[in-house]
Formats: C-alpha cells, sequence, structure tokens
C-alpha cells in the first residue's frame, strides 16, 4: 500500500492480485484433487485434500474480493497481519457482505453449508498444525461445498472481468470437474 509504510507483498493492483490468485487457486486445486484422488489407497491424504480445497477457496475468494474497480487492497488483508492476505473465515465473511460485493457474486451460504466448510478449515487448520486430524463423516459432502463454491466464485458468477483469465478458468473448471469425479469414487457420508 503506497505511501502509508506498510511494505506488502500483496500487489496492490488489483488485475495482477485476481491473476495471482487464480493462479494460486489452481495450484491449490490440483493438490487437493491428487489427494482426493489417492485417498482411496491411503484415507491420510485426505487431511491433505482439505488443504488444497481451502487454499483454492482462499484464492477464490480473494479474486473475487479483488475484482471490482473499487475494490481495496484492505478487502483481502488481514487486519492483524497487513502484509498478509486474510485467512478464508475473515475472506468467506467479507465475500458475504454487501458491502463488498453484490448479487450474483454475492456468496450466500446456508447454516448447512457455512457449517460444511467449517469443518473443512479446521481439518485444514489441522494438517497444517500437525495435529491429529479426524476426518469428519460428512467430508465428501463438505468438499462438494467448497468446490461448489469456488466454482461459484469462478466460473458461475466471477465479480472479476474473465477476459483475461479465461484460460486458468478454463483449467479450475477442469480440475474441479477432475475433483468431483474422484469425490463420487470416495464413500458417501
Amino acid at each position: 500500500m503506497a505511501g502509508d509504510g506498510i511494505d506488502t507483498s500483496v500487489p496492490e493492483d488489483r488485475r495482477t492480485r485476481v491473476r495471482l490468485a487464480l493462479d494460486a487457486a489452481l495450484e491449490a486445486l490440483k493438490l487437493a484433487r491428487r489427494e482426493a484422488e489417492g485417498a482411496a489407497r491411503d484415507p491420510a491424504r485426505l487431511r491433505w485434500a482439505a488443504l488444497g480445497i481451502v487454499s483454492t477457496l482462499q484464492g477464490a475468494l480473494v479474486a473475487a474480493l479483488s475484482g471490482y474497480e473499487t475494490a481495496h487492497l484492505d478487502a483481502v488483508l488481514n487486519p492483524s497481519q497487513p502484509e498478509r492476505i486474510a485467512p478464508v473465515a475473515f475472506l468467506l465473511r467479507r465475500a458475504r457482505s454487501a458491502d463488498f460485493l453484490n448479487a450474483p457474486e454475492r456468496v450466500e451460504l446456508s447454516g448447512s453449508r457455512q457449517r460444511a466448510l467449517e469443518r473443512m478449515i479446521d481439518v485444514r487448520n489441522a494438517a497444517v498444525h500437525a495435529l491429529s486430524v479426524e476426518i469428519p463423516d460428512t467430508f465428501v459432502r463438505d468438499m462438494r461445498v467448497a468446490a461448489g463454491l469456488v466454482r461459484h466464485l469462478v466460473l458461475e458468477a466471477p465479480a472479476f472481468d474473465p477476459a483475461p483469465v479465461r484460460v486458468v478458468s478454463a483449467l479450475i473448471a477442469d480440475e474441479l470437474t477432475a475433483l468431483e469425479a474422484a469425490l463420487q469414487e470416495m464413500p458417501a457420508d
């Protein structure tokens, strides 16, 4: 943020932020898909699938919150660590607010979908911090909720101009389809 003395590695230019966020989302989605596919042989890989989908969601939320011409960098920064991107729960609150996104881009979540995302975040946090990870019985359904939200943010109702990022958006669409196929192979809740 130029002029206010804060050194940040988060790009001020919103178009650059959108592109980088979608690139990061794609890489994280590849991880989620690979780990979901491998979970049939090794169920412990589900924690890394959760890490991938939560990171994908973070990138999609940053892209959405950076998409409007009126978007400000503060919308995606962590208030307690302004040089870093905010955690997913914070970004999700912003994406649900009419102060940041208008319909149809704004995220609308039922209580059950919100809890599904919270469970994914809990699994991700436990995996990242090397804590004992208990995979909820609702894991497959929760992953589908997170994947559906990514689909909404990136493909169905992007808040950003999709033209400059159409290739990465198409790759995200392909990875989402592959992830959903991998989830079909897993035992449902």
